[in-house]
């Protein structure tokens, strides 16, 4: 195994929230624990210690200098996106992540919009398509290397900590995609709370298949492992194939998935070694229907923690306890790190109003707290910001034990004749039919009504003769007769964003995703 190793440099300033900075928890493990991983890949049998991290961030705010920057990085997840995000946080930089597959449109977008000083790419001749020329450009591979000659300098000469930022963009599934801007601090904050939900040490080791472009690998598995002085494994992509192998092989003890990831390993056989070191996965992003969690349960003797997150307060709000603590299927858990409040939905922009709802009763979910952002970049979308509190948007009830349930949201209910409809609820029952693979819920146009309920599904297999009535009685024996769909339409599978959320509106466009309507008979 090829170790990137180091020693150290001056300490550095916290975050002003009352707990230690990414910075220091780098120095303070890189001083106690020098030689233990702290990056590691699936793909290389290299690892980057604490140490050598620590030397690694110092090398690159260096080459960076102490002048702000605007990074563009646009790269897989790895040892190289793990030390930029840390050193841009750190040397006060702002950070703009791009997947690595954006077409050169979104990439001269990106050029357009936050005008990058720095790109980091893959390969030689990406950077063009930013359109951006007065930009320096470096490879992974170029820096890899840099970060291999860093992690073993004797002398670091490190520049003054500073407080970073990271850009990042909503996922856009409802409206227009808002720019989310996050501070180091309110990284470290988010960060530090999932480390102790978890019930991370030292000891874990995290295992991550989940890009760097989004907000989920760099601060739930990244930082929070940081905050613990534990290991973190990437894996560049998710593969169904060698997930497995990789838990095994690499020791892992937690896992941070999503629900189509849970989905996908819900296709392959327990293994032997099953449950081994593995206490845990993790998922978030997305809803996770309760009948997956249990046929993962049940299948693999691992317990699936289901978790809460918004872009808008650096990841995790919510999440369910950890073994032996009490996780409920369906629920995404209890608050953690934020003020939370079920409210009163309102969809005029003009009512600012924000009534709590009695406990068990619907409403929308809105939170505060160190890690939430007070507004979105510009000041767009300023009716979600009203005293202090975020609407997230998200439509769902809270329990007597504090234990949250999504049900859809907000703009996504349906409104079929002035009875209110979440989608989620009608999804939960359909996806536990026995000859559907997936399944998702919308409201269409009607005439009558308003709206009536029209049911997206995937089919297990190709037969689907009488699959409709089948369908349609057993939602009815489910769910009041107002929520049973009115209407089925067979696809091959449901369009998603890059973070595994339903497309909603693509489904009302049929001949788009190629979908068939079920008939009776």
């Amino acid at each position: 195994m090829h170790v990137l190793a180091g020693t150290l440099g001056k300490k550095k300033r916290g975050t002003g929230t009352g707990m230690p900075s990414l910075m220091e928890k780098l120095e303070y493990y890189a001083t106690r624990q020098p030689d233990a991983p702290f990056v590691e890949t699936v793909e290389s049998d290299e690892t980057l210690t604490y140490a050598g991290a620590y030397r690694a961030v110092a090398g690159l705010r260096r080459l960076l200098g102490t002048e702000p920057r605007t990074i563009a990085l646009a790269v897989p997840g790895g040892i190289v996106a793990a030390v930029v995000w840390l050193a841009a946080l750190t040397g006060g930089h702002r950070l703009v992540p791009l997947s690595p597959e954006a077409t050169a449109d979104e990439r001269a977008h990106m050029g357009r919009r936050v005008h990058p000083d720095v790109l980091i790419v893959e390969r030689t001749g990406q950077e063009r398509a930013f359109d951006v020329p007065s930009a320096r450009c470096y490879t992974s591979g170029d820096l890899m290397e840099r970060i291999a000659t860093w992690a073993v300098d004797a002398s670091p000469h490190d520049v003054p900590a500073a407080e970073g930022s990271v850009r990042l963009t909503t996922s856009g599934t409802t409206g227009e995609p808002k720019g989310v801007i996050l501070t180091a601090s309110q990284i470290a904050w988010t960060a530090d709370h999932i480390r102790s939900s978890h019930r991370l040490t030292s000891a874990d080791r995290g295992l991550t298949p989940l890009p760097f472009f989004h907000v989920n690998a760099p601060v739930v598995s990244l930082c929070a492992s940081l905050m613990a002085g534990a290991t973190v494994v990437i894996a560049p992509r998710f593969s169904r194939q060698r997930f497995w192998e990789w838990v095994e092989r690499e020791e892992i003890t937690w896992a941070s998935i999503v629900p189509t990831i849970v989905a996908l390993l819900l296709q392959t056989e327990k293994p032997a070694f099953l449950p081994g070191k593995l206490r845990f996965v993790r998922t978030a992003s997305a809803p996770l229907p309760a009948a997956h969690l249990l046929a993962f349960e049940s299948r693999f003797g691992v317990p699936v923690v289901e978790t809460y997150g918004l872009s808008e307060a650096g990841s995790q709000v919510a999440a369910n306890p950890v073994p032996p603590g009490k996780h409920k299927p369906g629920s995404v858990g209890v608050p953690v790190g934020v003020e939370m409040r079920v409210c009163v939905p309102r969809l005029d922009v003009d009512d600012h109003s924000l009534t709590p709802v009695a406990v068990g009763h619907e409403g929308e979910i809105c939170v505060k707290g160190p890690g939430v952002i007070a507004g979105y970049e510009g000041g767009a979308g300023a009716e979600s910001f009203v005293s202090g509190w975020f609407r997230t948007g998200d439509v769902g009830h809270q329990d007597s034990e504090g234990y949250i349930y999504i049900t859809g949201r907000l703009r996504d209910v349906i409104n079929r004749g002035g009875e209110k409809i979440a989608p989620r609820e009608i999804e939960e029952v359909l996806l536990q039919h026995p000859e559907l693979t997936d399944a998702a819920v919308v409201g269409e146009p009607d005439p009558l009504y308003g709206q009536h309920v029209a049911a997206y599904v995937v089919p297990a297999n190709a037969n689907t003769r009488g699959l409709v009535e089948r369908l349609r009685a057993y939602a009815a024996e489910r769910l009041t007769a107002y929520k049973v769909p009115e209407v089925f339409y067979a696809v091959e599978t449901l369009p998603r964003n890059r973070t595994g959320k339903i497309a909603r509106q693509m489904l009302l466009q049929r001949e788009a995703i190629a979908a068939r309507e079920l008939r009776a008979g």
